[in-house]
């Protein structure tokens, strides 16, 4: 299917009118936020009439599956700057990028080789990456099904089941109450992705699609503190934090620990200012009982969760001269979780398969209970600072390592 950019439901049905002449976006009300009727698909353990309907038919926004890939300097990548955000993983033995701007228009991308099938997400209402692996559960491929649940996308398969993205289970029919395995991911920018994995697969704008996409289709919408959404919730937004802030979540039950990013961007500036050229953090936590630690890295603009023991043992981490520490042992750490220098030279963290980046209102909705990772007493934080902000001057992208 080939479609123009006027026509792709973000601008059409999701309250976005393009002014293309203008080359502007104007933000218009949405009038798609409706429950449906009652329940078509059999068993549903979330009650059908919670789902919303997106006001566009199924699949009409089109999943990609297998999509074509290129390797950095070529034209196929040339709609990409190193300061876009990407998700990373590994495929096939090999690395792979899926940049935002390929999944404002996409939001679902099904990738198969023999023994392995993997599916990558991202709802631009909900700002919420999720990596899934479908072959335990047999689902051949998912598209983008016409329903939201609380404003995040919900994916359907070839039974016709519905399963909301952050859930990770299906609400709806045949395959109700399957739960999806997550994948760990990293979600952060291109410059920072490429400098870890030179000889990584991107994913080409050459999709078939004519989508504009270079153009971000949602207006202002992710402002971190525009309150505005374009479906209902079942609940007020929680206020502790800006509705639109990006956190890196690590679920548990109904509740968790979420990492403000600006918060960890911030705590690292003030720490390590004038000192380094790219700031790093680590921040120590609990989740369902068991240790966590998330690393910030300024250049990558992210963080990445791990979890807080080795061998048997419980680490906790410091920031000492711009370096992550664990205080244990004295190992030096870089980014991706590998002990560098020190007594743990040689070992890695473990990732949090089930950690994943969303708006705070979003994964606050989902994980009602969490927790949010407080700072230390002594900081002074100041409000509105922006951690994606690209840094001024040359960027060398291979301190994103650190």
């Amino acid at each position: 299917m080939t479609s123009h950019p006027q026509a792709h439901p973000a601008v059409r049905h999701r309250g976005i009118a393009l002014a293309l002449g203008a080359a502007t976006l104007v933000v218009a009300t949405s009038a798609c936020a409706d429950p449906i009727g009652p329940d078509p698909l059999g068993i549903c353990s979330i009650p059908f009439e919670r789902f919303v309907d997106g006001g566009f038919e199924r699949s009409e926004i089109p999943a990609l599956y297998n999509p074509k890939v290129a390797l950095r300097g070529t034209p196929d990548i040339a709609y990409l700057s190193f300061s876009d955000r990407v998700i990373g993983l590994r495929f096939n033995g090999q690395p792979l990028a899926i940049p935002h701007k390929i999944l404002w228009w996409h939001e679902v991308v099904n990738l198969d080789v023999p023994g392995e099938r993997r599916t990558v997400t991202y709802s631009p209402l909900t700002g919420s990456s999720l990596v899934f692996d479908r072959g335990p559960v047999a689902v051949d491929s998912f598209t983008v099904s016409s329903y939201v649940l609380e404003t995040n996308l919900v994916l359907e398969d070839e039974s016709g089941s519905l399963w909301p993205q952050m859930s990770s289970t299906a609400g709806c029919g045949p395959r109700n109450g399957v739960s999806l395995q997550r994948e760990p991911y990293q979600e952060m920018t291109l410059g920072a992705w490429l400098s870890l994995h030179p000889d990584s697969w991107i994913v080409s704008s050459a999709t078939g699609h004519s989508f504009f996409y270079t153009l971000y289709p949602y207006g202002d919408y992710d402002d971190v503190d525009n309150p505005e959404l374009r479906f209902p919730l079942s609940s007020p937004i929680d206020p502790r934090r800006p509705p639109k802030e990006r956190i890196l979540g690590v679920p548990a039950g109904q509740g968790g620990i979420a990492f403000p990013l600006p918060v960890l961007a911030q705590l690292a500036a003030q720490d390590q200012q004038g000192q380094q050229q790219v700031f790093v953090w680590a921040a120590n936590a609990e989740a369902g009982g068991s240790p966590v630690v998330a690393f910030w890295n300024s250049f990558a603009q992210t963080a990445l969760a791990y979890r807080a023991e080795v061998q048997g043992q419980r680490l906790t981490f410091e920031v000492v001269d711009g370096q992550r520490r664990d205080v244990q042992t004295g190992t030096t750490w870089d980014f991706e979780g590998n002990g560098f220098a020190g007594p743990l030279e040689g070992a890695k963290l473990e990732p949090v398969a089930e950690a994943y980046l969303a708006f705070w209102f979003a994964w606050a909705e989902f994980q009602p209970e969490t927790s949010i990772w407080a700072p230390p007493a002594t900081a002074a934080l100041t409000p509105g600072f922006d951690p994606f902000e690209p840094p001024p001057g040359p960027i060398d992208w291979e301190l994103s390592r650190r």
